[in-house]
């Protein structure tokens, strides 16, 4: 029996240190588990919105009205400047009047590529003309 049987055993944390660290499991509180919920709730959320927004640019035509010819459906545009005191809804009605003003407010919208309702005095906007 040589000098190994001798040699006293290394001591505990000196084998764990060089075995590398104890793994342990994680163990949340219910408080934990909420927030990483919410957090993967939100990240497919926001890949959602992301994924959206992409489709809805590939699925407009390449081919954007220009001022003065004919759109995609036919109607011409024109150029416009808000003056104060006027909404979305009242040039709306102004420059066609004879259709739904809520469908010629979408198209001023998409035209303009805005996506609030919400006009300025002074701003410059293509409005669809029949």
């Amino acid at each position: 029996p040589g000098a190994a049987a001798t040699r006293p055993a290394a001591p505990a944390a000196a084998r764990s240190a060089a075995q590398g660290p104890a793994l342990t499991p994680v163990s949340l509180t219910r408080r934990g588990r909420l927030v990483v919920t919410g957090m993967a709730v939100l990240l497919v959320a926001a890949g959602s919105v992301a994924l959206a927004g992409a489709a809805q640019a590939i699925g407009h035509s390449g081919a954007q009205a220009r001022p003065g010819t004919a759109g995609a459906a036919g109607a011409a545009i024109t150029k416009v400047e808000v003056r104060p005191g006027q909404s979305l809804w009242t040039l709306a009605e102004a420059y066609d009047p004879n259709a739904d003003t809520r469908q010629v407010i979408q198209e001023i919208l998409q035209l303009n590529s805005m996506s609030t309702d919400q006009v300025q005095p002074g701003q410059v906007l293509w409005m669809p003309r029949d």
